[in-house]
């Protein structure tokens, strides 16, 4: 004669409660994976928008490395980096300025009277500070919103003979 035998109570328990664990184990691996995931997206995402906007304003202010182009100036209170170029006997600036937070750029005609909320921004910043360290190079001390502080100098070859 067989005797089947039965599965015990515990046993099955044993069984489902090894499941619920390892279940419960998988879920939380995955959501704190996730989490520093988006985490480490988030600060490359900061980190690449403040690597690409200075590498945009020292490509412009290599693009017009001409003596007398580039200059430190104030506008209405605020210190400016100004770049001047002449387009049909007309010169226009470019002015790189922090403005309540915020790194803008206005292309204008020189001379011209213009309202620095209006300029285009082209990152957030916790804090900036330029600073002509001599003739031929200049310092740029900034905080883009989450990020560290960053230090750029920029070598411009002409000088400066304002």
């Amino acid at each position: 004669m067989d005797k089947e035998k039965k599965p015990h109570t515990i046993d099955i328990l044993f069984v489902i409660t090894l499941f619920a664990v390892f279940a419960l184990s998988i879920m939380s691996l995955t959501g704190i994976g996730a989490g520093i995931y988006s985490s480490i997206v988030e600060k490359m995402t900061l980190n690449y928008g403040s690597r690409t906007t200075f590498s945009y304003v020292v490509n412009k202010i290599h693009q017009s490395d001409e003596a007398g182009r580039i200059s430190m100036g104030s506008y209405d209170g605020f210190d400016a980096l100004i770049i001047s170029e002449d387009i049909n006997n007309i010169t226009y600036c470019t002015y790189l300025y922090e403005y309540e937070g915020e790194l803008k750029e206005l292309f204008t005609r020189q001379g011209q009277v213009f309202d620095p909320k209006y300029a285009t921004t082209l990152i957030k910043l916790d804090s900036f500070d330029m600073t002509k360290v001599t003739d031929t190079l200049y310092k740029f001390e900034y905080k883009p919103v989450g990020l560290d502080k960053e230090v750029l100098f920029v070598h411009i070859k002409s000088g400066d003979t304002n």
